[in-house]
């Protein structure tokens, strides 16, 4: 370690960093109250720190000293349980540095947290690597998380290893700085109030710690606002190109197909040397159903596992793949086998609300053994289970309108007095069920135990849904605005909810639909009504014949249209978020003047539907030579053509043949190239020449001589010379993400007209090119 470095340090963990003496080899600092005096010697290798006549390089004793990274250490396994029962996940690694490939191939590992540790401690000098851990929800990745945290604290303390792992729950509020974040968790769950912000910083730098930031889903990279790639491209950029950061969520921003999905990120970090990887977690096989079950104690786990697939109809029922679910059914299992076989029973009637039916049978079970009111004869349940549902709900709604996972265990008193009260309950009964609801088997302490929050992100969600679904059948518009406005519903929330609306009544359908079009009709484009209002109304149609439903002015989330079976729906004078149609099924459906911006995937079925004087921004297919990967096309006329090829029916007013545009029937093969090799910068700042020349195999001759000197000199991309025993020459992005997007869209699928694009600076955005081609912004295809 340098004196400079040794000296940043040192402020960035002092009380007044302005107050530090360093001069002649003497070292003053205050830290944390605590004046600290120490001599500078320098051994002829290392910077040395002598304090109390005890000599550690500097490098330990910021460490021990300063950071007490043993304390932390101690309180990590004091406060981060190992779950209970843990079974290593598989999984799939896909490397920051993958040269030797021309795919993303994922290796496959059977131990993914081995892999997982070995990534992550792992110090790559010069560069800063981020590692996304991604996978379905309910897939374990909270819980993996914590077992190696857990873990890595043990072992340091054993002196097995010099770095931590310390989890950071994020919740998914993409409004709340890391700063914030870091010192609240580090303080409040860890009691850790030794580190301020800036010195956390520098701890990571140092590879000594690796924040897991965890519950980042899909908003870092659709997130309207961008605050959490804002927050996440600031962090990365104040690294300085060093340390490991993972990050959880279900879906990594590089898997996005889009490149202006990612532009905020890679634009906000190009002074920074970053590197991308993923770790993605496996649902559960056979293998380790049976290895859960074991350790709970199950004396035939394998008869369990045949029995429920014999009466699911499938081995790869969630039931028996999603890590969450599995634990609920060896509940039930457990608890009772006619408990079991009621269980297996409703979901073969019901299986498209499966979720409904275990947390049901977890629910009886507390309600008829758990909950009893034993202060009269004889004794009977202090609720019935639509009471319960009911109770969990109002617990799940205040959560959401605090925008928190938790509550103080006093809020929860106060959530079940209100119920009580709502209820009619007696005093008697009100107290049973005030206490009852403080101990619930779905409930969980956080926070050293003054907090609870669901077991489950899962079960929030459901029950969010459940008291979202509860104030639409009742048709209460004040309960129901108050959801829906405080910001974008999750999809597995308003699926429950809409499965709610259908258990009620078939008529209660239409009526909803109606509610929620008046709710939408009464709200601006940017309100969260009108976004959550489209949701839940592509979720009630869902797999129903809409013949005479007609949606309008409302806005619909990222992927509203993915997996989604739709029938007789028109859309009026409405906007879609970047979705995808894998797996949907649209027939006989009308879109209506409506703006789609982005499209993507190839649906399952595209029958007698129609876009009527539409607007579409952009849309991604799969091109015919693999090599090329996914493409995006922005040109009206390329995009129509490719529309119809689909499927679509398209009808415009306005002859998009008169429009001066090129009307090439698909993007030049140089261009595809462009876009190709620019997908390699959304893994990395900067690439080494080899790599893509193994990436792009017989085509990089093509590149080397006729398009990258154009790019050199349109200022896209810039050569550096690294050091080592070659000097490899690599490449690194110097133009914003977005500027390059931008001239993609207004090149015509022509490489000579992007790089004139580049040129003239691209200052429009290209939806508004598209207008300005076809005369009017609803009429670009």
């Amino acid at each position: 370690m340098e004196i400079n470095q040794f000296r940043r340090i040192v402020r960035a963990f002092s009380d007044n960093p302005e107050d530090i003496d360093l001069e002649h080899g003497r070292l003053l600092v205050q830290v944390r109250d605590v004046p600290i005096e120490a001599t500078l010697t320098h051994d002829g290798s290392r910077l040395m720190v002598v304090e109390d006549g005890h000599p550690l390089t500097a490098e330990s004793w910021v460490v021990k000293r300063l950071a007490r990274l043993p304390m932390l250490a101690d309180r990590i396994c004091d406060y981060d349980e190992s779950p209970a029962h843990f079974v290593a996940p598989t999984g799939r690694l896909v490397k920051s540095q993958q040269a030797k490939s021309r795919v993303n191939e994922r290796a496959y590992s059977r131990d993914i947290a081995s892999q997982m540790t070995e990534a992550l401690g792992s110090r790559t000098l010069g560069k800063t690597s981020v590692w996304f851990l991604t996978s379905d929800t309910g897939q374990g990745k909270t819980s993996l998380i914590n077992h190696l945290a857990v873990e890595q604290a043990r072992a340091y303390k054993r002196k097995e290893t010099n770095w931590l792992l310390v989890p950071i729950p994020l919740g998914g509020r993409t409004f709340l700085r890391f700063d914030d974040v870091v010192v609240s968790e580090l303080a409040n769950r860890l009691r850790f109030q030794l580190l301020y912000y800036d010195a956390f910083l520098e701890l990571i730098r140092l590879g000594v710690v690796v924040p897991a930031f965890d519950g980042f889903d899909e908003v870092p990279t659709e997130s309207s606002t961008g605050e959490a790639v804002s927050e996440l491209g600031q962090l990365v950029k104040s690294l300085e190109s060093s340390g490991n950061i993972l990050i959880a969520t279900r879906r990594a921003y590089y898997e996005y197909k889009s490149f202006r999905s990612t532009a905020q990120l890679l634009d906000s970090i190009l002074s920074v040397d970053v590197a991308f990887g993923s770790m993605s977690l496996d649902r559960w096989s056979r293998e380790k159903f049976i290895k859960y079950g074991t350790k709970r104690g199950i004396p035939r786990a394998d008869v369990l596992h045949r029995t429920v697939a014999r009466a699911l109809g499938e081995n790869d029922h969630p039931l028996l793949t999603r890590a969450v679910l599995v634990r609920r059914l060896v509940d039930v299992a457990m608890s009772s086998q006619s408990g079991l076989t009621n269980l297996l029973e409703k979901i073969g009637q019901t299986a498209a609300d499966f979720f409904f039916e275990i947390l049901s049978a977890t629910v009886e079970r507390e309600a008829h053994e758990k909950w009893i009111d034993k202060s009269g004869e004889p004794s009977r349940p202090l609720l019935n289970i639509t009471e319960h549902h009911l109770l969990l709900s109002r617990v799940s709604q205040e959560m959401w309108l605090q925008s928190t996972d938790d509550l103080r265990i006093e809020d929860i008193g106060v959530v079940a007095e209100l119920f009580t009260e709502e209820q009619g309950k007696a005093p008697s009964v009100a107290r049973q069920i005030e206490e009852r609801l403080k101990q619930h088997a779905l409930l969980a302490k956080t926070k050293s135990g003054h907090w609870l929050g669901f077991d489950h992100e899962n079960f929030r969600q459901f029950y969010l849904g459940f008291a979202l679904g509860w104030e639409l059948v009742k048709r209460d518009e004040t309960n129901v605005k108050s959801i829906l406005e405080v910001t974008t519903l999750p999809r597995f929330a308003v699926d429950q909810a809409a499965n709610y609306v259908r258990r009620a009544d078939d008529k209660r359908v239409r009526s909803t639909l109606e509610l929620l079009q008046d709710l939408a009709s009464q709200e601006s484009m940017v309100s969260f009504v009108q976004e959550n209002c489209g949701s839940l109304t592509v979720a009630l149609l869902d797999t129903l014949d809409a013949n005479g439903v007609i949606a309008s002015q409302m806005r619909f989330p990222v992927d509203a249209l993915c997996g989604r079976s739709l029938r007789g729906l028109e859309v009026m004078d409405s906007h879609f978020s970047n979705t995808s149609l894998d797996g949907a099924r649209l027939v006989s459906c009308t879109f209506r003047r409506c703006r789609f911006e982005r499209l993507e995937g190839l649906a399952e079925r595209i029958d007698a539907t129609r876009l009527l004087k539409c607007a579409v921004a952009s849309l991604v297919y799969q091109d015919e030579d693999p090599e090329y990967g996914d493409i995006e096309l922005y040109e009206p006329p390329q995009i129509r053509q490719r529309l119809l090829q689909q499927g679509f029916g398209i009808k415009d007013s306005t002859a998009t043949q008169s429009s001066s545009v090129q009307h090439a029937d698909d993007m030049s093969a140089d261009l595809k190239l462009v876009q190709r090799v620019l997908r390699t910068f959304t893994r990395f700042t900067r690439v080494n020449e080899s790599t893509l020349l193994v990436r792009l195999g017989n085509k990089f001759s093509r590149f080397e001589k006729e398009i990258l000197p154009k790019l050199l000199s349109a200022g896209v991309l810039e050569h550096e010379t690294r050091e080592g025993t070659r000097n490899q020459r690599c490449l690194r992005l110097t133009m914003p993400m977005r500027q390059i997007e931008d001239a993609i869209a207004n090149a015509g699928g022509e490489f000579e007209c992007f790089v004139e694009a580049l040129a003239r600076g691209a200052e429009r955005s290209s939806f508004e090119t598209y207008g300005a081609i076809a005369g009017d912004a609803w009429r670009c295809v």
